[in-house]
């Protein structure tokens, strides 16, 4: 049996000093706060340019008026193809540069605000703090950070509860006099700290209310941003004065000697607020993660002779903690989850399963369910962009945002591996809850269940039967340009039946063609029928190629996603065997393994473990790459990449390969309650 929370606290992020790549995270799924040194956001400057320290929710977004008060419009490119015009917003066309760059911005989730120490009324600076000591409990959820400032000793006790709520309890003799905290709100911005500090002009901080209430300050802002209203609530054993047109001063009140502790909720709603204290919110960050670390599947890999096995299972820990805090919102996580902007804070379907779909493996299936309100709620959106083109069904974007509308981009609208994700996702929640391997109890009958989502399931593949065209001379269905693979490489005018790509459409195609069956719906025979006759990948001499017929990948595209490799691995696909082992050795010879992205390296070692190689697998999961590093916070890095501080994929990637990796003579892995990969 495994020691749960021996195992959990052995992995508490500890800093003993300040390191601007390595802030602590504390979150519920839709809230998070990035905690500098201080347990709060005091070098919000120092981090910034490293990884930001902000307070971000997944519901929160914003849209900047058009300059000129209109709707922007741009021009779509024109592709022929199927004997007809395709259309889809990729370039940006002369005198079209402020609306291409506007869709792409707007809407944007934002900075909510920047909480931080002064001392003396100024800015406490990195060099007026000593003595760092900072712990994350991860079985708690809750901050404890310590310092000294002037030889006198900071304590700060941070913690995230339910719904938008953080609280903070700081205890030091400086309070009397010299210590104080500043709350700051920016204007949006689609930046990286999704924060303007400098347009103060653009909004208005009101406040709406302000009391004692029980002995404590209470107090209601009222934040008018453009046509969004937000709501802040500041409460506790605090003094509370306004200090400028956006700035908040919170102070020691007279009838306290040493200690501070205040509660800030954020909300649409000016009575969206339940009244809480510090105990009360730190206990429901206690309660939320001692349900999560005790139910669902645990994974112990520390028995294993082979000397990485520490930091495996440090990264394995970690994960966890950070997808549980970042990427179990009620809409698909941004690729730096909620720590900071990345693509102006727009998620990326592609990525969704990537983050979260071990969820469904690990017993947590209900994490994952959260966000898929968000592909029926979007349904009609996806409905219209497949209509837009003449296609069938539901066409499902990539970079987007609670609109579900299509961003404008070079690559995204051509796009298309995310197409089949919501039919995997959905295979594997209904597999962990009704097979006879499930993981989890379900609170609905299978049959319920298959109807509720049976609508996504049936638009998602008629749009893949219908994009796929029927080739008589060869007698299969195949995938005609323009389109993008996985890889993102090469001339979309060009790429012809990508290998994973007509893989995961017969795999869609089947899983919903099984769904409908079990339904009893009788139309759903065409997909079958293209899933049978699906191209099948060729190997070009006797290699994986990128795409159909392409004899360059392994020297010209031998970058980024080696996309062609996945297949086996993910999807069980019948891959050529031969040449897909003389495909990975000459990945492994030609591949420029620094643009391999943090995820590569999972479903990488899901293809070895397929084939049998566990070794090998466990070797390339922890390879030694610039994008393969995990920082002290457990962060997955992207080498030097200063747009992606972290790459929260990396993390859920590596969670979904270890359900699929087994025990070696090197490798011993003890595991509670997860399911075995089924594909």
């Amino acid at each position: 049996m495994i020691h749960r929370e021996q195992l959990v606290k052995k992995y508490n992020p500890l800093l003993k000093r300040m390191n601007p790549h390595s802030p602590l995270t504390l979150g519920n799924g839709d809230f998070a706060f990035g905690a500098d040194v201080t347990g709060l956001q005091t070098f919000y400057e120092e981090y910034e340019k490293a990884c930001p320290v902000l307070t971000m929710c997944s519901n929160e977004w914003h849209f900047a008026p058009f300059p000129d008060g209109t709707s922007p419009k741009i021009t779509l490119t024109e592709y022929e193809s199927r004997g007809r015009i395709l259309k889809y917003p990729v370039n940006c066309f002369r005198n079209e540069e402020k609306a291409y760059d506007y869709l792409r911005e707007n809407p944007h989730r934002f900075n909510l605000m920047r909480i931080g120490f002064l001392l003396d009324s100024r800015r406490l600076l990195p060099e007026d703090i000593s003595d760092v000591d900072q712990t994350l409990d991860l079985y708690t959820g809750i901050l404890t950070s310590t310092f000294k400032t002037e030889g006198k000793e900071v304590t700060v006790e941070t913690a995230v509860g339910e719904n938008n709520t953080l609280a903070f309890k700081v205890d030091s003799k400086l309070l009397k006099d010299r210590l104080t905290i500043k709350v700051s709100f920016p204007y949006p911005s689609p930046g990286i700290t999704g924060s303007d500090f400098n347009a103060k002009d653009k909004h208005r901080t009101i406040v709406k209310r302000s009391r004692i209430l029980r002995g404590h300050e209470d107090v209601l802002l009222k934040r008018e941003i453009d046509s969004k209203n937000l709501y802040v609530h500041l409460s506790g054993g605090m003094k509370i004065e306004k200090s400028g047109s956006h700035d908040f001063t919170l102070s020691l009140p007279e009838q306290r000697s040493t200690t501070l502790s205040g509660v800030i909720g954020f909300s649409d709603e000016e009575n969206g607020f339940a009244e809480r204290t510090y105990k009360q919110v730190c206990e429901e960050s206690m309660t939320r993660f001692y349900t999560f670390w005790n139910r669902g599947a645990f994974i112990d890999v520390t028995g294993s002779s082979d000397k990485r096995a520490e930091e495996l299972e440090r990264r394995i820990i970690l994960s966890m903690y950070l997808s549980f805090v970042q990427c179990t919102s009620t809409l698909p996580p941004q690729e730096t989850g909620l720590t900071c902007n990345s693509w102006y804070g727009k998620f990326h379907i592609e990525m969704h399963p990537v983050h979260a779909a071990y969820l469904a493996l690990y017993g947590r299936g209900d994490l994952l369910e959260r966000s898929f309100g968000f592909y029926l709620g979007a349904l009609k959106n996806a409905k219209r962009i497949a209509k837009e083109n003449g296609f069938k069904g539901a066409r499902w974007p990539k970079m987007t945002d609670p609109t579900a509308e299509n961003s404008p981009s070079v690559i995204a609208p051509l796009l298309i591996w995310q197409q089949p994700h919501i039919i995997y996702m959905l295979e594997l929640l209904r597999l962990s809850r009704y097979s006879e391997s499930r993981v989890e109890v379900p609170a609905i009958s299978e049959k319920d269940f298959l109807e509720k989502y049976r609508v996504l399931v049936e638009e998602t593949a008629e749009f893949m039967a219908d994009f796929a065209i029927y080739d008589e001379k060869t007698d299969r269905y195949i995938l005609p340009p323009p389109l993008y693979s996985v890889q993102e490489k090469g001339n979309p005018s060009e790429i012809f039946n990508p290998g994973f790509e007509i893989e995961y459409w017969k795999f869609g195609l089947n899983i919903a063609a099984d769904w409908l069956e079990k339904l009893s719906v009788k139309d759903c025979g065409k997909y079958r029928e293209t899933a049978a006759k699906m191209a099948v990948q060729k190997p070009v001499e006797g290699l994986l190629p990128a795409y159909e017929g392409y004899s360059k990948t392994y020297t010209d595209l031998n970058m980024d996603h080696p996309s062609m490799l996945f297949g086996k691995g993910l999807l069980s696909a019948e891959t050529d065997e031969e040449a897909l082992l003389c495909s990975i050795k000459e990945f492994k010879d030609k591949w420029d393994f620094d643009s391999l992205w943090g995820w590569d390296f999972a479903f990488l070692a899901m293809t070895l473990a397929k084939l049998g190689r566990y070794d090998e697998a466990f070797d390339m999961l922890l390879s030694d790459a610039a994008k393969n590093s995990y920082g002290i916070n457990g962060n997955n890095f992207q080498g030097e990449r200063k747009d992606l501080p972290l790459y929260l994929p990396g993390n859920g990637a590596l969670l979904l390969a270890m359900s699929a990796l087994r025990s070696t003579k090197n490798w011993y892995i003890e595991t509670e309650g997860i399911m075995e990969y089924p594909f």
